[in-house]
């Protein structure tokens, strides 16, 4: 589950893990390239420094001990999904999901910035086990916190929902679901929380977290925007603003 940051390389300004790749990059000049690797070369985790197995990035001992207690509360919804989600849910994740386990978290906790959304998508989280990554949504999100200067690897992504709702329909979350996000947010203890979309808004609440409200970026998928535009870059500085420059 866990992720040293010492075994990444760095390129062109990104960072990559080289388990996630099949063949390294000839070159990489920025964030755009990293972005645009074609999957069928590369292999579908090669945008990201993220995986199934290695899920959150160490960088100090107290992140270590962050990613431990991480890994246990997933090891208890592994043992007991149905506790945690709606069983029409967990059923549709095990026939769609193309990875080992069930859908989680990715990050570096200790940015202290989280970054909540809804549930898995089926050709993004759903299909590869990493929040806001490979479909639509995800790719623009990256993308506007890139455009920001803001790694989004290096930020820590989750989901109110863990499993991929039928037909991507979500139709509200449980008590289950709010005790793991709950529970997950105490362990990750972070400064700030950004919830994107209606439903991370609404659990916010319930649990009575602090937060910013974001647009979800499928709000501006929905709007033809496919790339960061002026509106998008100006709400998602909020993230920038906490996350501040990367020192590492």
């Amino acid at each position: 589950m866990f992720l040293s940051f010492r075994k990444l390389r760095r390129i062109g300004g990104v960072y990559l893990n080289p388990d996630n790749l099949r063949v390294m990059p000839l070159a990489i000049r920025d964030w755009r390239d990293f972005l645009a690797l074609d999957e069928k070369t590369y292999g579908t985790y090669a945008r990201t420094i993220y995986n199934p197995r290695e899920r959150f990035l160490v960088v100090s001992e107290g992140d270590r001990r962050t990613a431990e207690e991480l890994e246990s509360l997933y090891r208890e919804f592994l043992r007991e999904p149905l506790r945690f989600c709606r069983r029409e849910y967990h059923e549709y994740q095990l026939e769609i999901g193309e990875f080992e386990g069930l859908p989680f978290a990715s990050g570096w906790a200790g940015s202290g910035v989280v970054l909540i959304g809804e549930a898995p998508g089926r050709k993004g989280c759903g299909k590869t086990g990493i929040p806001f990554y490979r479909d639509a949504s995800g790719m623009l999100l990256r993308k506007t916190l890139f455009a920001l200067g803001v790694n989004p690897d290096f930020v820590y992504i989750t989901n109110v929902v863990k499993c991929n709702p039928p037909g991507n329909r979500l139709r509200g979350f449980g008590e289950g679901a709010l005790e793991l996000l709950r529970r997950e947010l105490e362990i990750v203890g972070p400064k700030a929380i950004f919830a994107v979309g209606k439903t991370a808004e609404k659990a916010m609440k319930r649990l009575g977290f602090g937060f910013t409200y974001l647009h979800h970026p499928a709000w501006y998928v929905r709007r033809g925007v496919r790339e960061p535009n002026g509106e998008l870059v100006e709400e998602y500085s909020a993230v920038k603003e906490v996350f501040g420059e990367w020192k590492l």
